[in-house]
């Protein structure tokens, strides 16, 4: 199955620690409700280096694929004018629900947040495993 998504929701939840680490939580979904993705990112905010990052995409016709962090980067984008960070995220599949239960695949989000929301897009190839 190709991924090929454009996602637009809220940053539900956001936290900086003294460290310098930013997280936040994500809830958006596609323009025609066909797929919700849910999760969080988190980075280092000097050194753009992203540190964890589980997402779950959910289909109302498939399941869920549940995604973690493989390698990415969040840059500062502030003064940009049309966004806060930029993000630049690739993700392994390892597994789901439904008829996604044990799919494997990759793919990549690039997208931006900006003020308390993001947009994003994925894409990347998931192949559902055996019945």
């Amino acid at each position: 199955m190709d991924l090929d998504l454009r996602f637009r929701g809220d940053i539900v939840e956001r936290q900086e620690l003294l460290n310098g680490t930013q997280m936040v939580t994500l809830d958006g979904a596609t323009e025609d409700g066909a797929w919700t993705l849910a999760g969080d990112v988190s980075w280092n905010i000097g050194l753009a280096e992203t540190h964890e990052s589980d997402l779950t995409l959910a289909s109302e016709a498939d399941g869920e694929l549940f995604a973690t962090l493989a390698a990415g980067h969040v840059r500062d984008a502030a003064g940009s004018g049309d966004a806060d960070y930029l993000l630049d995220l690739e993700y392994r599949v390892e597994g789901g629900s439904g008829s996604l239960a044990d799919a494997r695949g990759e793919f990549r989000l690039t997208g931006k947040l900006v003020n308390e929301t993001f947009t994003a897009e994925v894409i990347g190839a998931v192949v559902p495993g055996a019945p």
